[in-house]
Parts: structure tokens; C-alpha cells; sequence
């Protein structure tokens, strides 16, 4: 009996080991989530029926709110502008009104719907903000992907339209999954794809001309590079699979060493859908609603976090923040990381 008593306890601490490292916060909604981002010390979460958390202490405290007119829309991601100033992205097809951008200027005290497309096949998949001016990707409405520049701090809106670019291939898109199918660094634009019959990755330097730099790796309905995540303007990391299966790879995670030139597999990487990609000095994050996992460059060594949730996550100091499904938010540390890899020398 003793024995087998020491054996449950050492199942029960290895369980939790492996699979309790992070750390849930409960708050008082049910929404899904797919947005998180954030800036200094403010967090910004955006989800379904119109809901939007905030935090301006570095996670201590949440504030959930509803926007205004937005109960039907799904914020999939955001910009922060400043402490005051973040701009909601709603996901959905614009025919059905889905297609919007709401902003506020006072932390949320108050929000407006500053720009709506309306036209059919529009479907904003990303945003980001550049410093002096952002940018919007949708899904193809026309012989390439909606590009839509933001000015003025947010308060305008303009349809760019690209020089060059390569053919689209059926079905192909981008996925509103993370906010990370568009990417910047100081080498240009990035962004990934799926639905069509090859993933592929690509890029711009201006935002006007586009290439295919990368178009190995199988796609298909629901398929393909779902993140990219950026480490510096060389190193890139690029991964996915398919959203119907969330416990499968079918999509490896590929690295970078040279702004996306070329692309090479990462040695015993999970097999699992990734939805987000984020480096968090000193490690790789991935994470998708299954499972998540940390990866260490130096030690080439990889570590689960678990079996959590978490389409998105975002880094605030020395935690990461992660959210999901039916009201599912929760943190974990880098110390904890770290430890973890310890543990497991």
C-alpha cells in the first residue's frame, strides 16, 4: 500500500508538473477571445459579442466591458496606439457587417466605430500599428489581399492598392486566428497563408509589392501557417495546421535565419495546432487551444506548458498572458519557464 501510495504521489506531482503551469484568471464573462496585446503596463483583450478587458496595472486587476452596437461582432484583434488610444478589429464577412474598427482615445471610457467596409469579401484577419501609421489585412476581395492603411492616430482609413503581386491560388487566405498572420520588421511586410493548395509566405518592402518568397508546405481547406513570429529582422518562425484539428500538426514549424529566404524544420518541435508564435526572451512560445510549449535556443531544448487553451499570448514583464474560448484567460511566468527547463536537466 505504501508503494502504491508514493507512486500516485509521484503521478500526481509529474501530472501536475507537466500539465498545471499555468495559472487561470477568473473573470466575470464567457466570451472567446483572440486578441491580446500589450503596452507597458496596459493589457487590451478583445472577444466575441463585443467585449473588451483592460488592464492598466501589468495584469493585477482586469476591467470587462461591452462595446456599444458591437454585441454581434468578435474582436479578433487590436492595435494600441498609445496608453489612451487602441483601435478593436472585428473578424467576420463584411457584407454582414462584420468588417469594423472601433477606437477610443480614453482607455475605453468610450468607444466609436471609426472605420466599416462594406463591399463582399472583405474579412479582416490582422492589425497592426507601426509607430506613425498602421495597417489592416483582409481576406481577398479582389486578385490579392484587402491592405488598408491607418493615419492620423486612427482616424483614417485608406485602401492601398498593390503594384505587383503573385497570383492568388483557390481558396487560399489568411487566418483571423491571432493577429499574427501579418507581421513587420525593419526588413518589410510578412504575411501567411492558408486554404489553397500550398501554405505560403509573403512579402513586401513597402507594402505595394508583393512575392512569394516561400511555398513548400502543403495547405488545403483549413490548412496552413496560421503565425509568424519575430525574434529580430533575420530570425523568423512560421507554423500552423488545421483549426478542425487541434490536437494534429499537419503543418511543421519552420525557422528562419535570414529575413525568410529560406526555411528549415525546428528539430522535435510539437505536433500540435499552433495558432501563435511569440518570442519571449530567452525562449520561442507556441501555443494553440490544445497544448502549449516553450523552446530554448541556446539548450535546443523544448518543454511543454501544458495542455492549455490558448488561441493567443502576450508577453507583460515576466509573464506571459494567454486567452481562449468561453471566458479563459490565464498566466504563467518566465521564472516558472525556466525553472521547468531546471527541472528537467
Amino acid at each position: 500500500m505504501r508503494k502504491n501510495s508514493l507512486l500516485l504521489a509521484l503521478f500526481i506531482c509529474g501530472f501536475f508538473q507537466g500539465f498545471a503551469q499555468w495559472t487561470p484568471i477568473t473573470l466575470e464573462t464567457k466570451a472567446s477571445f483572440r486578441a491580446i496585446r500589450s503596452h507597458g503596463k496596459h493589457i487590451w483583450i478583445g472577444g466575441t459579442r463585443g467585449t473588451v478587458i483592460h488592464s492598466s496595472d501589468g495584469g493585477a486587476n482586469f476591467n470587462v466591458r461591452n462595446v456599444p452596437g458591437a454585441d454581434s461582432l468578435d474582436f479578433r484583434d487590436l492595435a494600441i496606439l498609445d496608453d489612451k488610444t487602441v483601435l478593436l478589429m472585428s473578424a467576420g464577412p463584411a457584407e454582414n457587417g462584420a468588417a469594423k474598427i472601433f477606437r477610443t482615445e480614453n482607455g475605453g471610457e468610450s468607444w466609436e466605430m471609426a472605420y466599416q467596409i462594406k463591399e463582399k469579401g472583405y474579412f479582416f484577419d490582422a492589425i497592426l500599428w507601426e509607430g506613425k501609421q498602421g495597417l489592416i489585412l483582409s481576406d481577398p476581395a479582389g486578385p490579392f489581399y484587402g491592405l488598408i492603411r491607418i493615419s492620423n492616430k486612427g482616424r483614417d482609413f485608406s485602401l492601398l492598392n498593390p503594384a505587383s503581386y503573385p497570383e492568388l491560388q483557390k481558396g487560399e487566405a489568411a487566418f483571423a486566428a491571432s493577429g499574427s498572420s501579418l507581421q513587420k520588421t525593419k526588413q518589410g511586410y510578412y504575411i501567411v497563408t492558408g486554404g489553397g493548395s500550398k501554405a505560403r509566405v509573403l512579402f513586401s518592402k513597402d507594402a505595394l509589392n508583393w512575392e512569394n518568397i516561400y511555398s513548400e508546405i502543403p495547405g488545403g481547406e483549413g490548412t496552413g501557417f496560421f503565425s509568424l513570429g519575430v525574434r529580430d529582422a533575420k530570425n523568423l518562425w512560421i507554423a500552423g495546421g488545421n483549426y478542425s484539428r487541434i490536437k494534429e500538426g499537419p503543418v511543421p514549424v519552420l525557422e528562419s535565419l535570414d529575413a525568410g529566404k529560406t526555411w528549415s524544420p525546428v528539430a522535435n518541435a510539437p505536433g500540435y495546432y499552433v495558432e501563435k508564435i511569440l518570442w519571449a526572451d530567452p525562449y520561442w512560445i507556441l501555443s494553440g487551444p490544445a497544448e502549449s510549449s516553450a523552446f530554448d535556443p541556446m539548450k535546443k531544448r523544448w518543454i511543454s506548458l501544458g495542455k492549455s487553451p490558448y488561441h493567443n499570448v502576450c508577453r507583460v514583464g515576466d509573464r506571459l498572458y494567454g486567452v481562449g474560448g468561453r471566458g479563459q484567460i490565464g498566466f504563467i511566468s518566465l521564472s516558472q519557464i525556466q525553472q521547468l527547463f531546471l527541472s528537467k536537466e
